[in-house]
């Protein structure tokens, strides 16, 4: 496999602020962050939002603009953080909690309007909660404008932040080519090409290079490597394979239900009811923009290489030159329908491995840790953050999606971005490593 470089600065690893709890809670401590963050994920089964939300993804929009004022609004009272987007002090006497709660609620209210019932309720409860919060304190009066004040300059800051979204996105009908067979999906993704990011500085930083180190796509199709791939995701990821186990399937499609709001919750089982605010406003913002702007990087690769997918190279064996592959006798079908957009990068493993890894620089990476998904009951137990990034490379395969080398180079793809948000964003101001 070609081991992709990207060019960014690396600075020293510092863990930021954030305390460990080793706990397997879906919900270990409270605040306004987390008590925020989880209201946020109670509206997502319900009707989608209003058309003002606009972005590559929804709720992922939604995410990063909400911690990213809940972080400025609170930071902007610590000064524990560089500022993400509002630079100015909050005036002297502000309340954090109710800078928090305030921005929240300004945020959800604008974001998610047919949510606004659930938005004055959380906001009731969240300033019931406040000390001195009968009295109408003027400590949280002064938290509360300055709250409404930075998250309108996030909103005001976001509002445009998609172009327009190209019809088309021409490219390749070659053979290797995501446009090369008829049974071509429509253009998901599209968006992300024309979205500006939150924190990453150019995603170009992290363009892999092309799929198995070839910029010639017959070279990359007659290797040994791409040969592997598509036999082992003929045999494992098929709707009738008879080599993955049914341990392997119920992974592959646990993960594959799990998603953002599942490590946004798994983030709220891990941080210590001890984190000061500010800290647990630091790391929800950048784990949450760490999924926002790996989007836009890894959609910006796929749409530049165009690799097809498994159940394409599979059915179409006999034209890629590769005396390693063979069609199959009959229609090969994965095991699920496959997403509408192109193989190279995997949404899913680099999605998930930039929430996950910049999860482990803050929190630890933790032990015994339990994650959920929508539609199953019980969770499924991993050693460690990282474990669930390496388990999600499998499913991809197993679930027919993926070829392995996709996978290993998303994982890739997501740490580096990761690692480049920690190291070089949202930075203490007095660090602890010169």
């Amino acid at each position: 496999m070609k081991t992709p470089s990207f060019r960014f600065p690396l600075l020293c690893h510092a863990v930021a602020g954030v305390l460990v709890l080793c706990v397997a809670a879906r919900d270990a401590s409270a605040d306004a962050v987390t008590d925020w963050n989880a209201a946020l994920e109670s509206t997502l089964i319900m009707p989608p939002a209003s058309p003002n939300e606009r972005g590559p993804a929804v709720p992922a929009r939604t995410y990063a603009i909400l911690h990213a004022a809940m972080f400025d609004a609170v930071n902007g009272i610590a000064r524990r953080y560089e500022p993400l987007h509002v630079t100015p002090a909050a005036p002297p006497g502000a309340r954090a909690e109710a800078a928090a709660i305030q921005s929240a609620y300004t945020v959800l209210t604008a974001l998610r309007p047919a949510n606004q019932a659930v938005w004055d309720a959380q906001l009731a409860t969240s300033l019931a909660a406040l000390p001195g919060s009968a009295g109408n304190a003027q400590s949280i009066a002064r938290g509360r404008a300055w709250g409404a004040a930075v998250a309108n300059a996030i909103l005001a800051w976001r509002t445009g932040d998609v172009g327009p979204i190209p019809a088309t996105v021409p490219g390749p009908t070659t053979v290797g080519s995501w446009l090369f067979t008829p049974e071509t999906r429509p253009f998901a993704g599209r968006n992300s090409l024309v979205t500006a990011p939150f924190l990453v500085a150019n995603p170009a930083m992290f363009d892999p290079g092309p799929p198995y180190g070839f910029a010639n796509r017959a070279d990359a199709l007659a290797s040994a490597a791409y040969a592997a791939d598509v036999n082992e995701s003929l045999a494992r990821g098929g709707a009738t394979s008879t080599v993955r186990t049914a341990a392997d399937e119920y992974e592959a499609l646990f993960l594959n239900a799990a998603d953002q709001a599942s490590l946004n919750q798994l983030l709220r089982s891990l941080v210590s009811p001890h984190a000061q605010l500010v800290d647990n406003a630091r790391a929800f913002a950048l784990v949450n923009i760490a999924y926002f702007d790996a989007q836009i990087a890894l959609f910006k690769s796929k749409y530049t290489y165009q690799l097809w997918r498994p159940f394409q190279a599979i059915n179409y064996a006999d034209l890629d030159n590769n005396a390693a592959t063979t069609k199959p006798g009959a229609a090969w079908v994965p095991l699920r329908p496959t997403p509408p957009h192109p193989e190279y990068p995997s949404a899913h493993v680099t999605l998930f491995t930039a929430m996950l890894r910049t999860m482990s620089r803050l929190v630890g990476d933790q032990h015994e840790v339990e994650l959920y998904a929508p539609g199953y009951a019980s969770p499924l137990t991993y050693d460690s953050l990282t474990a669930i990034s390496d388990a999600s490379i499998q499913a991809r395969v197993d679930i027919g999606y993926h070829f392995r080398e996709t996978g290993e180079v998303s994982q890739i793809v997501g740490r580096a971005l990761a690692d480049y948000l920690v190291d070089l964003k949202l930075r203490p101001l007095h660090p602890a490593c010169p």
